[in-house]
């Protein structure tokens, strides 16, 4: 019985001493030496699938704020007439602004995704924030949608309206060519959990030029696993 109450005595000592000193008795994960960063995505489920895109980026640079405007399989069209979208746009006070098309349009429908994306990318910069177009990838269901034509596409646009490209897609060509084993999609080309966290590594060395690499966030993905996606996406980035 002494020896109980010696123990709990020296424990609650323990933690008095360490809450005073203001050490956290929470472990954090993600890089929390990053600035502090307002981003707004807008897209569909193939942002929003898993635990989002947002939530990944969020969970690797801590110090962000994300909000995400998705609505399944919307196009950048549907966003603009969207008011919910559009007023976040405007009155967010955003640092930047993540645009992701349906993921067949900027093939199929280029000159529809163009005329859009313009519309959008004007309203964003006016808004004060700065655009950024996600580049998705290569569709298992659609032949057209391939790694190939899905880069050539997002980029032209992008270097027609002058925003930078986050090149998810080139990330997930890569890691397929790879051949590592990790399966990224699922037949309908929505991001498996993998999937999503490769994407939200994409963009989280987009926005913050900083590699992903050993950063501890791991968004429920096997560590082994996470390592090669950190590795794809900092080379997809860099285009190594």
């Amino acid at each position: 019985m002494r020896i109980s109450r010696l123990w709990r005595v020296l424990c609650f000592a323990v933690l008095g001493a360490l809450l005073a000193s203001g050490c956290s008795l929470v472990a954090t994960t993600g890089n929390p030496n990053l600035p502090e960063t307002r981003v707004l995505f807008i897209g569909n489920s193939m942002t929003s699938f898993n635990i989002g895109v947002d939530k990944v980026v969020q969970g690797l640079a801590p110090r962000t704020t994300v909000e995400l405007q998705a609505v399944g399989g919307a196009t950048v069209t549907d966003h603009l007439a969207n008011t919910t979208t559009m007023d976040r746009v405007r009155q967010g006070h955003w640092t930047y602004v993540v645009i992701q098309e349906q993921s067949q349009y900027p093939v199929i429908f280029y000159g529809a995704y163009l005329s859009s994306l313009r519309k959008l990318v004007a309203e964003v910069r006016a808004a004060g924030a700065t655009p950024l177009l996600m580049m998705t990838w290569a569709r298992p269901d659609d032949p057209r949608v391939s790694t190939a034509s899905i880069t050539a596409a997002v980029r032209s646009a992008g270097k027609e309206v002058k925003a930078a490209v986050i090149p998810a897609g080139v990330a997930f060509g890569a890691s397929r060519a790879s051949h590592n084993g990790i399966s990224l999609a699922l037949p309908d080309g929505h991001p498996t959990p993998e999937g999503t966290y490769l994407a939200g590594c994409v963009t989280y060395a987009a926005i913050f030029g900083e590699s992903p690499e050993g950063n501890t966030f791991l968004g429920g993905v096997d560590a082994g696993f996470a390592k090669v996606l950190q590795e794809t996406a900092e080379k997809a980035v860099r285009g190594t």
